[in-house]
Parts: structure tokens; C-alpha cells; sequence
């Protein structure tokens, strides 16, 4: 974050710049009053007033030209914040580094949302305003100390104002915020699973979680508000009676002939400009409090995720060895994956069973680097999985979660990884997944819209299209989760014949599964309980392996 503020300051300088000449050019509207007043009207000059009268429009389309040029400034900045910050934050919300709760990944592209809607609001060009405060009150000064002094007061009140809004509301609006957050994260996860809830009579039991949590914001907003909102108006209150005052105290000056006309004129107008952009703040205080909290949200997160450059090595054979790994899942005591040890040579298709919450799935995550172990280390090659640029590595890697996650858009462009994928590469890619004869059969083929996460299809073609995306690009490295869960019978023979494929081509398979007819096509077994594993048998021991636990020849001690 200080490196893309480093890196852009010039914009920064260049709008306080323009604000300067702005502030400059705002004083001539009360100069041009004071003297139509002290000059003008006593001598009736026409020639005097049609002088002051084009100086003071010159002056005014300056500030209109410079206003315009500021505002776009500011919004191409805000434009250039997002789409930095916003592609950083991406590749920190997939790429390694310290792991970022649910919430966290949710909510970093909003606050993206949040900085480059302020760098675009009124409240950064109030901020740019502000500092020409003592400039507008050391102009009153030079005309009437008096007058001057009644200046300064106001603004220091004023500014009180301000830091009281600021002490009452801060904590509040970042409460509603984090309360909001929660409640947004609610809603999203209850549309992704909308067929459960209305399957299974849910929706009254979540609305009345969501009034709960939607409550709860609300009182803190209207909390919040009702402080924000006392402020805002004694705000308001204040600077048009400050207004009222400084005019009856210029035409007292008058009256006592201690200041002309012009002057009582053109100080009141001088300081409803001094005194607008703190009024101005004050308004748009929930804004800039919520722009510094993202701010320094964005800034943690990045500042957590910074990747060391890597080296570019060469594409993976395949060979990869897991060494003494442990996982333990934040928030949690036990160990989901316990100094776990295996080694598995390039082209071997080795098999991943044993009981629910044994720990595969979890296996599987860390030796592709989704997750970060506690203890131990993911190798391939020799390197362990940190030496390798995500992206580079992730051409290399096919993987079939358990949970599909196929992307709203065509079948080609999930195959294809949402990349421009040629269509060769694509067609190829559902041939070696032994879905391309299925994939024409639906009305539009590679061009079906399959809907949000997949939800024209069936479970099966689901999968089916997912293992196509994983077998895109010829990975050398396919980790498979369960891929067999939604399949018939012809879509187990299907998945056989691909892996039997990847096996011809010398790409390494990890293959997880509950079922014990595609246990045939693997090399070796390896069996997992309680996050360790109690045996590994070639596939020709395949039923001791996994049978009677009296009965298995152990060839590899857990």
C-alpha cells in the first residue's frame, strides 16, 4: 500500500497543486465584493466595475477548468488504486503466505470498493480544501483583527466539532462494519446452497437468524447515527450562526466606521469558504472512516502475503515427496494431518482411502500448497512447493476437488480454466476425460451456459466437466478427490480409461476415493486413520490392504 502511494504521489501533488490555485482564485468573488463596495458604488466608475467584473470570471473559469481537471484526476487515480490493489489482492487471496480466514477473502475486494469510492467522493477533495482554513482566516486578519480573532474562534470550534464526531462515531461505524461483513457472509452462503434451504424448509429458521444478525447492525447504525447525525447538525447550526455573528460584528465595525462596507461584505463570504470544507468532513466522516479501516485491512493483508520472486525451474516430472507433514486447522487443537510421510515417483498412480475425516482431502490440499502446513514440507522435484511461482506450477497441476466449483459460463471456458483457451486444447482436454461424446449430446455443446457453479448440470456432468478442466493442458500432476462420487456406471468406466491415460503419459495421479471398484488402476494404496497412515500395500494386495486389519501385510510402516 505505501508502495503504490510512493509510486503515484505525483497525482497526489498535482491535485493539491490544483487546490492551491482553487483556494487562490475562490478569494477573488469576496475581493471583487469588496471592492464593487469601496470603489465601485462611491465614484459610479462603469469602467471600474466591467474590469473587476472580467477579472474576477477569469478567476472563477480557472477554478471551473482546474475543478474539472482535479476531479478526473482523482477518479483516474481511484481507477488505478483499484485495479492494482484490486489484481495484488487477487493473486493474495490464491497465492501463498500466512492463511486468510473466510472473512478475509470475502471482504478484500470490497474494501478495494470502499478506498477507490473515497479517492473518488467529496471527502478527499474536503481534505484537500481543509489546510486553506488559517490561509482564509489570516486574510480576515488583515482586514480587521477583531473581526479575525471571531474567525478563529469559530474554527477551532469548529474542529472540536470534528474531533468529536470522529471520537463518538469511529468505533461505532467499525463495529456496524464488522457486523455487516457477517451478515453479507451469511446471505452469500445461503445463495450458494439455495436448494438445500428450500429443500429442507430452511428459509424461516435463517430469517430469523438474518432479522437476528440484520438487527443487531441496524442498532449499531442507528446508534451510530443518531451521535453522527447530533453532531452533523450542531455542526450546521454552528457555522450559520457563525455566520449571522461575523455579520453583525462586521456591521458594528461599520457603524463605528472602523471597517468599510466591503470589508463586512467580503469577510463573511471568506469565511463561509474557510469554514465549508470541515463542514464538509463532518458529512462525509462514515466514509473516511470507513476508507481508513479498509485501508489498513488491505494493508496487513498484502503486507502478510508478500512472496519472495522465485526462480523459474523447469516443468515438474511428476515426482513428488511428502516430509514429516502436520496440519492442525486454525481454531482447532488436534491435528488433522500428523507427521505424515510418502514418497511418490513420476507416472505412478497412487490411491488415497480410508475413513471419513481421516484426513485425504486435507492431504491432498497441502500437496498442492492450497493449504500451508504447520510442520514438514511438500516437494516436488527436489523443490519444495514455496520455490515454485503459483501460476507456472499451476499449469502443471490438474485437480478435482470434492466440491466441483465449476464457474458461471460456458463448458469450453471452465475446461479451459476461464483462460482464452484454443479449442483444439479444449475438445482434446474432454477427450482424455472421456466427456467430449457427452459434452456434444447437450443443446449447445461446448457453448452450453451451465449457470452459477454448475447448476444446469447434472452432478455427474458436473464432474465429468470438472475432470476435463483438471486433465486441461496436460498437467504432469493430477490429484483427484473423490472424482467418482456422482458417476454411473459408464462415467467410473470413463474415469478409469482417463486415468489409465495419464498413467501412458507418465503424469502422477492422486487419487482419492470411497470406492474400492477403481482401486484396480492404481499402482499403490495408501491408507489413512486419524490423520496418519497405517499402510501402504501395492494394488495387487489391494483387498489385505484394505480388509481385515488382522490379515494386511504391512510393506510400508506408518
Amino acid at each position: 500500500m505505501k508502495a503504490f502511494v510512493r509510486q503515484h504521489a505525483w497525482f497526489f501533488v498535482a491535485a493539491a497543486g490544483f487546490s492551491l490555485v482553487m483556494n487562490l482564485a475562490l478569494l477573488t468573488p469576496s475581493l471583487y465584493m469588496l471592492q464593487v463596495y469601496d470603489r465601485v458604488l462611491p465614484t459610479r466608475s462603469v469602467e471600474t466595475l466591467v474590469m473587476l467584473a472580467a477579472i474576477v470570471t477569469g478567476a472563477l473559469l480557472l477554478m471551473f477548468a482546474l475543478d474539472l481537471v482535479r476531479a478526473r484526476l482523482l477518479a483516474l487515480i481511484a481507477n488505478v488504486f483499484e485495479r492494482q490493489v484490486g489484481e495484488k489482492c487477487l493473486y493474495r487471496l490464491f497465492g501463498r503466505g500466512t492463511p486468510l480466514s473466510a472473512q478475509q477473502r470475502s471482504n478484500a475486494l470490497r474494501d478495494v470498493n470502499v478506498v477507490r469510492a473515497f479517492f473518488a467522493g467529496p471527502g478527499i477533495l474536503s481534505l484537500f480544501d481543509a489546510p486553506w482554513m488559517p490561509i482564509y482566516i489570516g486574510v480576515i486578519f488583515l482586514f480587521s483583527p477583531v473581526l479575525g480573532a471571531l474567525a478563529l474562534a469559530s474554527a477551532g470550534i469548529l474542529l472540536l466539532l470534528a474531533w468529536a464526531n470522529e471520537r463518538s462515531t469511529r468505533a461505532g461505524i467499525e463495529e456496524a462494519q464488522q457486523q455487516a461483513r457477517e451478515v453479507s457472509g451469511l446471505v452469500d452462503g445461503v445463495m450458494r446452497h439455495v436448494e438445500v434451504v428450500r429443500a429442507m424448509g430452511m428459509a424461516p429458521a435463517l430469517g430469523t437468524r438474518w432479522k437476528r444478525l440484520n438487527g443487531a447492525v441496524q442498532t449499531r447504525v442507528l446508534a451510530t447515527q443518531r451521535l453522527g447525525g447530533l453532531v452533523g447538525s450542531l455542526t450546521r447550526f454552528f457555522r450559520q450562526s457563525v455566520q449571522v455573528l461575523m455579520l453583525s460584528a462586521a456591521a458594528w465595525l461599520v457603524i463605528e466606521q472602523k471597517a468599510t462596507a466591503g470589508v463586512m461584505i467580503a469577510v463573511t463570504v471568506i469565511l463561509g469558504r474557510a469554514l465549508s470544507p470541515v463542514e464538509i468532513l463532518v458529512g462525509q466522516w462514515k466514509p473516511l472512516v470507513e476508507a481508513r479501516a479498509a485501508w489498513r485491512r488491505l494493508e496487513a493483508l498484502l503486507a502478510s502475503g508478500a512472496e519472495a520472486p522465485t526462480v523459474a525451474l523447469p516443468e515438474p516430472s511428476g515426482a513428488m515427496s511428502v516430509e514429516n507433514l502436520s496440519y492442525t486447522p486454525p481454531g482447532m487443537q488436534r491435528a488433522v494431518v500428523r507427521n505424515l510421510s510418502v514418497e511418490i515417483t513420476a507416472g505412478e498412480v497412487i490411491a488415497i482411502v480410508g475413513p471419513s475425516g481421516s484426513g485425504k482431502s486435507t492431504l491432498a490440499r497441502l500437496m498442492l500448497g492450497i493449504l500451508a502446513p504447520g510442520a514438514g514440507s511438500v516437494r516436488l522435484d527436489g523443490a519444495a512447493l514455496a520455490q515454485w511461482e503459483p501460476a507456472r506450477l499451476g499449469a502443471c497441476v490438474g485437480y478435482l476437488p470434492q466440491d466441483v466449483a465449476l464457474f458461471s459460463g460456458t463448458i469450453a471456458e471452465n475446461i479451459a480454466r476461464l483462460g482464452a483457451g484454443d479449442s483444439d486444447e479444449v475438445v482434446a482436454a474432454a477427450q482424455r476425460a472421456h466427456a467430449h461424446e457427452m459434452i456434444v449430446r447437450l443443446p449447445n455443446g461446448y457453448d452450453t451456459q451451465i449457470g452459477d457453479s454448475g447448476l444446469c448440470l447434472s452432478g455427474g456432468q458436473r464432474q465429468r466437466v470438472a475432470l476435463a478442466r483438471a486433465l486441461y493442458g496436460e498437467p504432469r500432476i493430477v490429484v483427484l478427490d473423490e472424482p467418482n462420487a456422482n458417476l454411473d456406471a459408464d462415467g467410473e468406466q470413463a474415469l478409469t480409461r482417463a486415468i489409465a491415460g495419464l498413467r501412458e503419459r507418465g503424469a502422477t495421479v492422486v487419487l482419492i476415493t470411497q470406492r474400492t471398484q477403481i482401486l484396480s488402476i492404481a499402482d499403490r494404496i495408501l491408507v489413512m486413520r486419524d490423520g496418519a497412515i497405517e499402510r501402504v500395500g501395492l494394488r495387487q494386495e489391494r483387498g489385505a490392504v484394505i480388509g481385515d486389519e488382522s490379515n494386511v501385510p504391512v510393506l510400508h510402516p506408518a
